[in-house]
């Protein structure tokens, strides 16, 4: 049985730093990496294995950049380019965007990203160090996508797959989740029926950062309606795979 992170720092410092880190966009594929693809690369077996291997990709990335020029390297190191999309990065080719949305980052790379978390809440009122922001960084990256990727979201389809046997439930790209806000499509008979975002009951709160947060999905969910003509579904569910919202079953 897997087990899950657990959040060392103070519940209301590391809640203090939302904000910042959406409106940063350090949780940006261009900045992590597309994590939930990466998480999926290797049947991990404990939490430990997957941290050690998103810092091992995150070395080979080192690697494989130090072979190019140096203006290169800074525009894939530049630690303000939080949208791939800026100006400067549209010209670059598929295979050097890969280079930050498909592979981790080091240790090093991840403490560059608390420091400028750490530089935009420091004075938050919730006296916030430059550790306790690294913390975040890693929390987010690495602690919250093994549990709601491995735990809570394995465990949630294998409740659905119970009550639906019929169903076939596959597990989305990165680019998907990250393009549509999808977690998981549904297949009868190998037709696409729905497709389904799995998140804790804590998404469903009134917080600022929460309620721009569903909007954005919400707007995602209706680009994946658009293009593939199913609808998305939010499913709320504890880390066992307890599903809370159980109202939503009668649309599946």
């Amino acid at each position: 049985m897997e087990t899950e992170f657990v959040l060392a720092l103070d519940a209301a410092k590391f809640r203090s730093t939302n904000s910042a880190w959406n409106s940063l966009m350090l949780n940006d594929p261009w900045s992590v990496g597309y994590v939930t693809t990466l998480i999926e690369l290797k049947p991990f077996t404990e939490k430990e294995e997957w941290e050690a291997f998103y810092y091992r990709s995150g070395e080979e990335r080192e690697v494989i950049i130090s072979r190019w020029d140096e203006a290169t390297q800074a525009i894939l190191h530049d630690t303000q380019l939080i949208r791939k999309d800026a100006v400067y990065v549209r010209g670059l080719s598929w295979n050097l965007k890969n280079l930050n949305t498909q592979f981790g980052r080091t240790r090093e790379r991840l403490r560059e990203k608390g420091e400028i978390l750490y530089n935009h809440v420091k004075d938050n009122g919730h006296g916030l160090t430059v550790e306790d922001c690294v913390e975040c960084v890693r929390y987010r990256v690495i602690c919250e996508t093994w549990n709601g990727v491995i735990i809570r979201e394995r465990n949630t389809v294998k409740t659905l797959q119970a009550l639906y046997p019929q169903v076939d439930f596959r597990k989305v790209e990165g680019v998907i989740d990250h393009s549509y806000a999808v977690d998981y499509e549904a297949y009868v008979g190998g037709q696409l029926r729905y497709a389904l975002q799995v998140k804790p009951k804590s998404y469903t709160g009134n917080a600022t950062y929460l309620l721009n947060a569903r909007q954005a999905n919400s707007r995602k969910n209706q680009l994946y309606k658009a293009r593939f003509g199913a609808p998305v579904y939010d499913i709320i569910a504890d880390h066992k795979g307890n599903i809370l919202n159980s109202e939503v079953l009668l649309n599946l």
